[in-house]
């Protein structure tokens, strides 16, 4: 899936898929702070 076809489909996905991206995406960040919390300490 190309960048325009993603664009293209974005205004057509339904609530449940964009609240499970953002939930992935968060899951992904929260991870990486841990790992950098975890290297510091």
């Amino acid at each position: 899936m190309d960048a325009l076809t993603f664009e293209q489909e974005t205004e057509h996905l339904s609530p449940v898929v964009v609240v499970a991206t953002i939930a992935l995406i968060a899951v992904f960040v929260v991870g990486l702070a841990y790992q950098a919390i975890g290297l510091v300490i």
